[in-house]
């Protein structure tokens, strides 16, 4: 007979998230969300919005799912639960999946509806990813199209691709070469019916200042709060994940590492390079890798790197609750 403690893992981490971001099922509509509703209420499904990104699943297709927030939260809540279901079946690591799951630097998918392009882009990529690995590529492509019709930052996918065949199989570039095919395909297609942003905050940037930009998206893998100044206890508890790791030097894997910091930094393009405009919750994607890694690299110590990890999740969340604008909603 099947009972509920062979999945006592999963189930804590459902109450545990429920738990964490137990108010922002609630959260209203605000801002961008207005705007998008409009869309996704006065154009056909597939439409190119002039002067906007093209995204018509998270703007034309989602916005239409309902008018009431609480059940679009409920939907990204789900969304992002089966994007960590495929994590997991890719990793074969429930740590990799708790470490991904408490990050707060993630708490926007869940607060504010208008990151529904992160959100479905999240599940979009990792399934993707499982297919491809797989060998189902066919089905794995049609989630590909699927995710480029959420966010155009799932151009960087067969890039992903490599990095997963370099980790765990040997690379092969002619099962990878129709989605970057199509990644080629897409990016003139996507200039042509809506040029990038050329606003200030979405100008790139290739000065030094690419060093102070990934230095603040690198305090977030480990679940440091942006923002925090002056906390003593989540400044202590964020010393010894540090020093934890530290301790572990000895199991350093090169081959780990390197696809931990490439993955980072390609899951993330080209926010790196956008000093004007950061915001946590654009390493939706970027995290997997150095996720792989501290799952890997703090085994030795993993229930009291996991317990300081989730602790500062919670604190961490409630200095977010008195300081964020996405959750102030001003």
């Amino acid at each position: 007979m099947m009972t509920g403690r062979k999945y006592w893992k999963e189930i804590s981490l459902i109450f545990g998230l429920i738990i964490l971001y137990r108010d922002s099922f609630f959260a209203r509509f605000f801002q961008d969300d207005f705007i998008l509703k409009n869309i996704a209420l006065t154009r056909g499904l597939l439409e190119p919005i002039a002067n906007f990104p093209y995204r018509p699943i998270a703007i034309q297709l989602f916005y239409n799912l309902s008018d009431n927030p609480v059940f679009l939260h409920l939907f990204l809540f789900f969304t992002f639960l089966a994007g960590l279901f495929f994590i997991f079946k890719i990793t074969k690591s429930y740590t990799t999946v708790l470490l991904y799951a408490f990050n707060i630097s993630l708490f926007p998918l869940f607060y504010w509806v208008a990151t529904s392009y992160f959100s479905i882009l999240f599940l979009e990529i990792f399934l993707g990813a499982y297919l491809y690995l797989k060998n189902r590529n066919k089905p794995a492509l049609l989630v590909f199209v699927a995710a480029l019709l959420t966010n155009e930052l799932a151009i960087v996918f067969p890039a992903l691709l490599v990095l997963l065949d370099f980790l765990y199989k040997n690379l092969n570039l002619k099962k990878i070469f129709p989605f970057i095919f199509l990644s080629l395909c897409y990016l003139p297609f996507r200039l042509l019916i809506s040029p990038f942003p050329q606003v200030d905050d979405y100008k790139l940037d290739f000065s030094l200042k690419f060093f102070a930009t990934a230095r603040w998206y690198a305090l977030r893998i480990f679940n440091l709060p942006e923002g925090i100044r002056n906390n003593p206890l989540i400044i202590i508890l964020f010393a010894l994940l540090i020093v934890l790791v530290l301790l572990n030097i000895k199991r350093l894997n090169l081959k780990l590492l390197a696809f931990s910091v490439i993955w980072f930094f390609v899951g993330a393009l080209p926010f790196f390079f956008l000093p004007n405009h950061m915001s946590a919750y654009y390493l939706t994607i970027s995290l997997f890798g150095p996720m792989v890694f501290l799952a890997e690299i703090v085994k030795k110590f993993k229930p009291v790197f996991l317990t300081i990890y989730i602790i500062l999740s919670f604190l961490g969340l409630e200095f977010l609750k008195t300081s964020h604008w996405i959750i102030l909603k001003p």
